[in-house]
């Protein structure tokens, strides 16, 4: 646990650890938040599937926004809501992650009909039992989270590399658009 807490004091400031069972958490309540709900998150996506469309786009782009208020603390807040608004803006930050490497992906099938509502209510399960988790967890449920929040920091990297990979692609497509002429 030691070595993994000297790899994310890299990226995270360690305030306000869980500790619990006696192990500490090797990255903040809410980047515990942010890094199981990434895994979590793309598990969902790839397995739900959700169209883009507007309703999918307001949805996460609020799980973002829920963060602004919280992260620059403009309102008081306790461990359980740092952890909640790590986890959504998780959910919002890998949807649109997902969304430029998924586009490419010719075995992509999205949308499955009323699977949106599952989709939609698996966030709200995982969110309710990664707060359970942290209240009532004990030395066994602080090395799940660690080890769940290292795969989910390892998604986040990951999609962000794949975004990197197909950006050059999907702006020559777009500038091929844009140069088209208009009939």
């Amino acid at each position: 646990m030691e070595l993994l807490r000297n790899l994310f004091s890299h990226i995270c400031g360690q305030q306000h650890c869980w500790t619990l069972g006696g192990v500490t958490v090797p990255f903040c309540q809410r980047c515990t938040g942010l890094y199981a709900g990434a895994l979590c998150a793309l598990i969902l996506i790839m397995t739900f599937r959700p169209r883009p469309r507007a309703s999918m786009y307001w949805l996460h782009g609020v799980f973002m926004l829920v963060m602004f208020p919280f992260g620059f603390h403009l309102v008081e807040h306790g461990g359980l809501v740092r952890t909640f608004t790590g986890a959504l803006f998780a959910f919002g930050l890998v949807y649109y992650f997902a969304l430029n490497p998924i586009s490419v992906w010719s075995a992509w099938r999205p949308d499955r009909g009323s699977d949106v509502v599952k989709y939609v209510s698996l966030i709200a399960v995982f969110i309710a039992l990664l707060l359970a988790s942290v209240q009532w967890g004990g030395a066994a449920i602080a090395i799940a989270l660690a080890a769940l929040g290292t795969l989910g920091f390892s998604t986040l990297v990951i999609l962000t590399a794949a975004n990197l990979i197909v950006l050059p692609g999907i702006l020559q497509t777009l500038l091929h658009r844009s140069a088209a002429p208009t009939p």
